[in-house]
């Protein structure tokens, strides 16, 4: 057949297709589109899924008779013994699409044997070898059997079922279309994983869907059932478990194994139990390997850090039977004078299952515990394995609390623990031997002992008391660090403890018995215990930090006995002219106990009324006074928080005229002129930034009238403002805020008069001000400040079409460098506004903060949490007009800014080529969401 007669071929068999795309045949290139079609050819597995494309893209373009013989293929295939399930999967996928369109075949032209479907119906439908994972089947097989109209009960199905999906996204306005993503997306990552070991290849499929998996967690959370969960992870323990694996392959099941086994109150013990000897095999491989050190194998980076945090993870999954195993594997070689004791240690301390629950203790640490505390009494010379011990006993203890008796080891335990810290004795240091012991452990282990009235508690205090000269900021030393982690680890560890143990919902694996949990007693005299110290801490300056995290996990269990003192402190240094860094400390503290402050108790309510000024994050800025004539249900710590709100108004005028006095210093205090650093540029940035936050939590929680009062006082200060360049950024942080906290009626007032200022000073002037390259300081200002007044949502700037454009038309040809910067970022700031999909609404509270107060009392919100299923997100989602706009802007001026640059290339200066390629620089920025995806079918032809 010569090529000559092709066209005649396409031609005579396009006459007989039975069904083709009709939209096809007005393609520009639908010619081409015929011969494509005729050189694709149905093949098995890639073909397959090549014509599921070929029929997507082009509909039914084949005959009646190429139709038929393609469904008998498939039954063909399906008739094949031993037929594997992915391949059965393919050809029920093929089949339901090929049968789809029922009216083009009739019974006359084709009949189907009943029993090559009954045979598979016994295979997969009722196939009980999956349950005990002798067979692995492609997910949804079964319903592809039928048909695909069930997808969305599926989705509605899973979707109650799931573990722990990312609580998140129910809050985005794409929830839905999210829903079904992610559960395409797993199910196609489940699929390709189970082919790994139906086609045993690992390479170069098991990292890529290994990933793809972890980015799936990391988006959408653990949204899968308990049952694909449990498979998951006993799929990459499968993989552990094949000899001669890569240590490649094997650090990705140490981090798949590590991230899900994390959330481990998801698991039980009842539904999984992990072999350790896979691990300790491992262990083997990768902490004791010697061929590392003589460049024989390479191992990837932090393979020890992710086998760590995988058996860490494992191990409360280990079998009842596991420590006995584990101690008749290593006993013989325990002989703490030698070096191999430490490795010893080292798998015990890895290994030993320590989350057993109470009725198998005698199968777990009974077994152990007394012999180990025994031979770790007996040895005193501090050898390296005793860190090993150390954190074995804190660990026990933790998971154990309540079934261990530790009093008859409370002395020995805290004078070791004592003798450990390593203090110098007058001038004469300690000369260690070895590591001090795991400060985390330490603490763990002493919070664990507490409870049941023991003594822990007082061997507590005497030995802080033993220590308390070193805490004094005077005695710097190493050895500070080590102490003053000391306190932060054990409030962390105590606030740890009593969220677990007062929790609504309990954890599997901590449950101490109700004898033994912390009392209120309990918790007032750890606080007393440690506040001393906490307090001395905030005056170093080398670890202010850690001594501020204690203060806030010792205010968070008893604010009444930390707040106090502290502003006590802090009143008493404001006077302090010889010691000025007590109250830079004492604020930095304080900073971070805002929730403790406001909440209204009556223990230290003076304190509240002492901070009304300084803390607005959590608090919202409303005159409450008249809530006293009007509520009948107020105690008396609320009436007199309300009293004193009606002096926010004060507060906050005061304020912004400090503001200004110190805008107005820093533009005097140097001249224009000097170059401005990189340093000075940053100190004004963070300045900004500062002051945008500060007023910003004024405005987006303040009343209409405070409100008003703010906006007249910014836009009074900008009416008789002298531009700056120093301080442009103070003053766009001072319309930022109030633009974030009341769009409309910022727009209201600021932009027209902006728009008039702009079209003002281009009156006055000549045409010469477009290309003059010094720039006008009083446009540049107003154009900046246009720049700024397009960042509101933009259904407020619908309104202000045309003025918007206006002031583009005018504005955009100006050569001026900053002037057109200017007018470029107001190009960008204005399309993303129109645009893009974003949050707003950040109030404290979503209730009417406004007069009368009968329905809600703002301050009774002051310092609450939010519980995150009652988070109320408002987007501002783009409406038809918005998106109209943007588009319009674009053709506007960016095709303008184009067709500049296409026709007078080489005619136009480098200062008017610079002015053209910004514009379109910053609109292409604006709009990169509205473009489509490089993969889109919409710019393919391009």
């Amino acid at each position: 057949m010569h090529n000559n007669n092709k066209e005649n071929i396409y031609e005579d068999a396009d006459n007989n297709l039975q069904k083709p795309n009709i939209y096809n045949q007005y393609s520009p290139y639908y010619e081409s589109i015929k011969r494509q079609r005729f050189k694709l050819q149905p093949g098995f597995p890639l073909w397959s899924s090549k014509l599921q494309q070929f029929i997507s893209y082009y509909g039914f373009s084949f005959t009646k008779t190429d139709h038929l013989k393609l469904i008998n293929f498939y039954l063909s295939i399906l008739s094949i013994k031993n037929l594997n399930y992915v391949n059965a999967k393919i050809c029920f996928n093929m089949l339901s699409q090929l049968t789809r369109k029922i009216r083009l075949i009739t019974r006359n032209d084709l009949i189907i044997d009943w029993k090559i479907f009954y045979t598979w119906a016994k295979l997969i439908l009722f196939n009980h070898d999956e349950p005990y994972s002798l067979v692995s089947m492609p997910k949804f097989t079964s319903n592809k059997m039928y048909n695909n109209n069930n997808k969305e009960t599926i989705y509605e199905d899973a979707d109650n079922n799931l573990q722990k999906p990312n609580i998140y996204n129910q809050y985005s306005p794409y929830y839905e279309s999210i829903k079904r993503q992610r559960f395409k997306l797993f199910k196609e990552i489940c699929e390709n994983l189970s082919r790994l070991i139906q086609l045993e290849e690992l390479q170069p499929g098991f990292p890529l869907w290994s990933s793809k998996l972890q980015q799936f967690i990391s988006h959408y959370g653990f949204s899968f059932t308990k049952t694909d969960h449990l498979k998951l992870i006993n799929f990459y323990l499968s993989i552990l478990s094949i000899k001669n694996l890569n240590y490649v392959n094997a650090k990705i099941c140490f981090d798949m194994l590590s991230r899900l086994t994390r959330k481990i109150r998801l698991i039980t013990r009842n539904d999984l139990i992990i072999d350790w000897k896979i691990l300790y095999t491992w262990a083997k491989f990768i902490l004791f390997n010697h061929d590392e050190s003589y460049s024989l194998i390479s191992m990837p980076k932090h393979i020890v850090n992710s086998f760590l945090f995988c058996v860490h993870n494992c191990r409360p999954y280990f079998s009842a039977t596991a420590t006995q195993e584990i101690l008749d594997e290593f006993r013989p070689y325990l002989c703490p004078f030698d070096t191999v004791c430490g490795d010893v240690m080292d798998y015990w301390n890895m290994f030993l299952p320590v989350h057993l629950p109470p009725e198998l203790h005698d199968q777990g640490f009974k077994l152990w515990l007394s012999e180990f505390l025994d031979i770790w009494e007996t040895v005193c010379n501090n050898p390296a394995w005793e860190q090993s011990l150390i954190s074995l006993f804190s660990c026990v203890a933790w998971h154990n609390i309540g079934y261990i008796d530790w009093e008859p080891w409370l002395s020995p335990i805290f004078t070791r623990i004592l003798k450990n810290l390593s203090l110098p004795v007058g001038n004469v240091k300690s000369t260690k031997q070895t590591q001090n012991y795991s400060v985390s452990a330490a603490a763990t282990w002493i919070v664990a002992m507490m409870g049941n009235q023991n003594s822990c508690i007082q061997y507590l205090r005497d030995l802080l008391n033993a220590i308390k000269n070193f805490y004094h900021p005077s005695n710097t030393g190493d050895f500070q660090t080590e102490l003053i982690s000391f306190l932060s680890m054990l409030t962390q560890a105590f606030v740890d403890r009593v969220y677990f143990e007062r929790t609504s919902k309990p954890v599997w694996y901590f449950n101490p018995p109700k004898s033994h949990r912390l009392s209120d007693e309990d918790i007032d005299e750890f606080v007393n215990c440690l506040k001393e110290y906490a307090f001395i801490s905030i005056f170093n300056k080398n670890h202010l930090d850690l001594a501020a995290e204690t203060c806030q996990y010792l205010s968070q269990l008893r604010p009444q006995l930390i707040v106090p003192p502290l502003v006590e402190l802090l009143f008493s240094s404001i006077d302090n002219m010889t010691e000025p860094y007590r109250f830079t400390s004492l604020i930095t503290c304080l900073t971070g106990l805002t929730r403790q402050i406001v909440r209204q108790t009556s223990e230290f309510s003076q304190v509240t009324f002492q901070f009304l000024s300084a803390i607005l994050m959590v608090i919202t800025c409303v005159d409450c006074s008249s809530a006293v004539n009007t509520r009948n249900d107020l105690s008396e710590i609320e009436k007199k928080v309300c009293l004193s709100t009606n002096k926010f108004e004060d507060f906050i005028s005061e304020l912004f005229n400090r503001i200004f006095q110190m805008i107005d210093a820093l533009s005097t205090e140097m001249p224009d002129t000097l170059i401005v650093t990189m340093d000075l540029k940053m100190e004004d940035y963070q300045i900004g930034l500062e002051l945008t936050s500060v007023i910003s939590c004024i405005v987006r929680q303040c009343s209409k009238k405070i409100f008003c009062m703010v906006r007249e006082k910014i836009t009074n200060f900008l009416a008789t403002y002298s531009y700056s360049p120093k301080i442009s950024q103070l003053l766009t942080g001072l319309i930022q805020a109030i633009l974030k906290g009341n769009p409309v009626e910022t727009l209201k007032y600021l932009l027209p008069q902006t728009y008039e200022h702009i079209e003002k000073i281009l009156n006055q002037s000549d045409i010469l001000i477009l290309n003059d390259d010094k720039g006008d300081p009083e446009l540049l200002w107003y154009l900046k400040l246009f720049s700024e007044l397009v960042c509101a949502p933009g259904d407020t700037l619908i309104i202000y079409k045309s003025m918007i454009l206006s002031i583009f038309h005018q504005c955009i040809h100006i050569i001026h460098k900053d002037s057109h910067q200017a007018v470029a970022q107001a190009a960008k700031n204005l399309i993303k506004s129109l645009s893009y999909v974003f949050p707003f609404d950040y109030r404290l509270t979503a209730e009417n903060i406004e007069e009368p107060f009968t329905d809600f009392l703002p301050i009774r919100a002051w310092g609450q949490h939010v519980e995150y299923d009652k988070i109320n997100v408002i987007f501002h989602i783009p409406n038809e007009d918005e998106v109209d706009f943007a588009c319009e802007f674009i053709e506007t001026f960016m095709y303008l800014e184009l067709r500049i640059l296409k026709e007078n290339r080489t005619k136009i200066s480098n200062d008017e080529r610079l002015r053209s390629l910004t514009i379109i620089h910053h609109i292409a920025v604006g709009c990169i969401r509205m473009v489509p995806r490089i993969e889109s079918e919409e710019i393919k032809n391009l």
